[in-house]
């Protein structure tokens, strides 16, 4: 396995971003073919990292066979809107321009992001091309769209339903002028990437409604997604295992959650094994 860490500087950050890899070796022989990568983005309410959103999400999803790498983020306080979203655009970029050294299509480079994380990265999967956010990187934004988005019980409005306390970590004094700016149903286009999402119905902290939302909009503007909604569990599942729960917090796992990530990696080969026209049209909504 290749492990490295990466430091990524962006414009306006505190220090730079680590992005951690977590890539297999390529068997069966060194020949194989290249490997989707999948860019984890753990939660945290952009006020912290959750770790259990991180490394576990990161070896399983290595465990498939995927180039996965772990992106450590800039929150609240060290900083605000838009530094994160240039430190995952930084990383887009640099897991694409580095694929010969990592084994990986840079035709499937996908961001995977948790509760706020899910907010990051949905925004780079509607706002790459937001000249706020890519100018300062000094490339043309194609170089930031990522090939598809993964989101995991994410935050996405500012409206209604909206997580509050994650959106005023990431813009501080700037949240009465940006709450619906960043409120990622709003920003959907025709050029967004496939999604894939998933949310519990019974989420208690960052309502459905967010996934309902975004699906919608996906849906209306033709972009193809896919919403699994499960019946049961709270808010920061990760991977609904042993492996991310402590003993005595082992009653908030919902285990029936766990097929998310055999659902994920089914969409990923539907979309990302070379087999489909990846301009193909789907919603589905599944539950």
């Amino acid at each position: 396995m290749l492990h490295e860490t990466v430091q990524l500087t962006v414009p306006g950050a505190d220090g730079p971003a680590r992005l951690v890899s977590y890539v297999p070796n390529r068997y069966p022989e060194p020949g194989s073919h290249p490997r989707p990568a999948l860019i984890v983005c753990p939660g945290g309410g952009y006020e912290r990292l959750s770790d259990r959103e991180g490394e576990p999400v990161a070896l399983r999803f290595a465990g498939l066979g995927y180039a996965v790498f772990i992106l450590y983020y800039h929150t609240a306080p060290q900083a605000h809107w838009p530094v994160p979203q240039r430190q995952l655009l930084a990383a887009i970029d640099h897991v694409r321009t580095n694929c010969g050294h990592y084994g990986i299509d840079p035709l499937a480079v996908i961001p995977m992001g948790f509760s706020a994380g899910g907010h990051l990265a949905g925004c780079a999967g509607t706002m790459w091309n937001r000249p706020e956010i890519y100018r300062s990187l000094k490339k043309k934004s194609p170089a930031f769209r990522p090939d598809g988005v993964i989101l995991c019980y994410p935050v996405v409005t500012g409206g209604e339903h909206a997580h509050e306390e994650s959106f005023r970590n990431l813009l501080g004094s700037r949240y009465d002028e940006l709450a619906e700016t960043v409120s990622l149903e709003k920003r959907v286009t025709k050029k967004s990437p496939p999604m894939f999402l998933w949310h519990t119905a019974d989420d208690t902290s960052v309502p459905v409604e967010n996934s309902l939302l975004l699906a919608k909009a996906l849906k209306a503007r033709g972009v193809d997604c896919e919403l699994r909604v499960y019946p049961h569990g709270s808010h920061g599942q990760s991977l609904a295992d042993r492996t991310v729960f402590a003993p005595d917090r082992m009653y908030q796992l919902s285990v029936p959650c766990s097929v998310w990530v055999h659902h994920c990696d089914a969409w990923l080969q539907r979309r990302f094994d070379g087999s489909q026209d990846s301009g193909s049209v789907s919603a589905e909504y599944k539950q």
